[in-house]
Formats: structure tokens, sequence, C-alpha cells
């Protein structure tokens, strides 16, 4: 199975670059998954240049910090295509906007997850607070659960 895992944020942004963070230990091989052939990509925000890359995964797995619920939360939220208003001034999409554009473009789109952690500290810095680092594990095998449903 093709998998892309999307690890987006502001890694200057304290827990902001959770999905950075993320993507760095699983490029250490720290998530083993059989029968997969896993890719990631890093990104600041997500732009249109990466439907291509999402259309032609079979699962696509976001990775993003949040500011809803107690900090340190996880959530895992499946993701169906929208219809994303594309204007002069379009720069960046939300994840389910994303697949609704390679929906439009390429005529498919992958079973898609978010996951998101709620944030303890977005203030300018690098590094993740205490709280947020130690849920990195924890945030890999949900990952790795994703994979497997």
């Amino acid at each position: 199975m093709k998998v892309l895992l999307i690890g987006y944020g502001n890694p200057l942004r304290k827990d902001d670059g959770i999905g950075w963070r993320v993507v760095e230990e699983i490029e250490k091989g720290q998530l083993f998954m059989a029968n997969c052939q896993l890719s990631t990509i890093v990104t600041h925000q997500l732009l249109p240049e990466l439907t291509g890359d999402v259309s032609e995964a079979e699962l696509v797995i976001f990775v993003d910090a949040s500011v809803e619920g107690e900090p340190g939360t996880i959530a895992v939220q499946a993701l169906a295509p929208v219809e994303q208003r594309i204007g002069a001034l379009t720069h960046h999409f939300d994840p389910a906007g994303l697949l609704g554009y390679a929906r439009d473009l390429y005529g498919r789109f992958p079973r898609a997850y978010l996951v998101t952690i709620t944030a303890v500290s977005l203030g300018y810095g690098e590094g993740l607070s205490p709280l947020i680092e130690a849920l990195v594990p924890e945030i890999l095998q949900q990952i790795k659960q994703v994979v497997h449903l």
C-alpha cells in the first residue's frame, strides 16, 4: 500500500512543529509497517502543489498541531474531500480541501486521516514542549493503527 504522511506546521512556533517532528522520527525508522511503501513530506502549509502526490497515494495521513481541546490531546479524524474554492489569492488548503482538489484534478483521491495534537505552546522558539515531545511515541502508534484499519 502506498502511504503518504504529511507533517505540516511551523517548527519555529514550538508545538506547531509536531508534524515535522513526527516525520523526523518516521524517517529515522521509528515506525516499521509491513507491506507499506511509505513516503513523507514536511511543509509549513498545505499547498496546491501537493495534489499530485496526494492523488497517487492509497492512504494519506496529515499530522498537525491543534488549539482545540486539552493540551496533549491526540485526535484522529477520517477525512472526506470537500470542494475547495480556488481564487487568485488561494495559496494553501486544509486537508479535506486538498483531497477535493485531487479529486477534481485527477479524478481520484485516497483514504485519508488527520492526526492532530493539541498544543501546549505556539510561541516563538524551536523544539516541542515537554508534554508534546513525550507524546511522540504514542502519536507514532496511532499512525500505525490508522495504516492497519
